[in-house]
């Protein structure tokens, strides 16, 4: 067979082009519907809502209501939205990314995470999960891994509905000064 550079370029290309449109296509096609009705949030779309919702209860075993309690769901999803949006504009557009590789099946597969819907995936699934995060070799995902768990702890800390089930009395109550 005799092909010329001319003919290795023409292949190469028509080659590269299908693999683009079909990486393209499956990450589309394979990404997880959203089984969360979102309110108004000016940063969460409704997968990032099924991602945080998953691992919130891994993340706060001790304190979090086990099944999702009616408000609590709510109250940390607008929590975390309000926490991303007094980010810097280059960490809302890494936690973007962050939330869009979570969201494409076929790119959590790439990055050690479970391929089922999250709303589907075990507890014991999103703990091997964060657990492989936690200590992988790469700093990435190390980062990734801190990067949620902060959002999401301080995200549920802060709310004064959680400050009883944390032990925490409140902060100091400040009383004008006496005159």
């Amino acid at each position: 067979m005799n092909t010329s550079r001319r003919e290795f370029f023409k292949v190469s290309l028509l080659g590269s082009a299908v693999l683009l449109v079909g990486s393209s296509l499956s990450a589309f096609a394979l990404a997880s519907p959203s089984t969360i009705k979102l309110q108004k949030f000016d940063f969460l779309q409704a997968s990032d809502a099924d991602f945080l919702l998953a691992l919130a209860p891994v993340m706060l075993k001790s304190n979090y209501p086990g099944v999702l309690a009616q408000d609590a769901g709510p109250r940390l999803l607008m929590a975390v939205d309000q926490q991303i949006s007094t980010l810097g504009e280059h960490s809302q557009k890494q936690l973007r990314q962050l939330f869009d590789l979570m969201s494409s099946t076929t790119l959590r597969y790439l990055a050690g995470a479970p391929t089922s819907d999250w709303a589907a995936t075990s507890t014991k699934e999103i703990e091997s999960f964060l657990q492989g995060w936690k200590n992988s070799l790469f700093s990435l995902k190390r980062t990734g891994y801190a990067s949620l768990g902060k959002l999401i702890i301080m995200s549920w800390y802060a709310q004064s509905e959680n400050y009883l089930q944390a032990g925490y009395p409140g902060p100091p109550k400040i009383y004008p000064p006496q005159e």
